[in-house]
């Protein structure tokens, strides 16, 4: 599932939805998100997240704008 989901966003990553987190897209994956970042040149995944966490500590995880 996950390569699955890594292919997609290769193939199109802008039809994923912008978080509120600065330039970070996010994936879903079941109970999992998928965080990423798209630059000129590269597709960076920041991190896997489970969604039963505590959201507050997605933010310490991630740079808000």
């Amino acid at each position: 599932m996950v390569s699955e989901r890594v292919n997609q966003i290769a193939a199109n990553p802008y039809i994923y939805k912008l978080t509120d987190f600065n330039n970070v897209r996010v994936a879903t994956l079941g109970n999992f998100s998928m965080f990423f970042k798209i630059s000129e040149r590269d597709i960076i995944i920041m991190l896997f997240w489970d969604n039963r966490q505590d959201p507050k500590q997605l933010e310490m995880m991630l740079d808000r704008p």
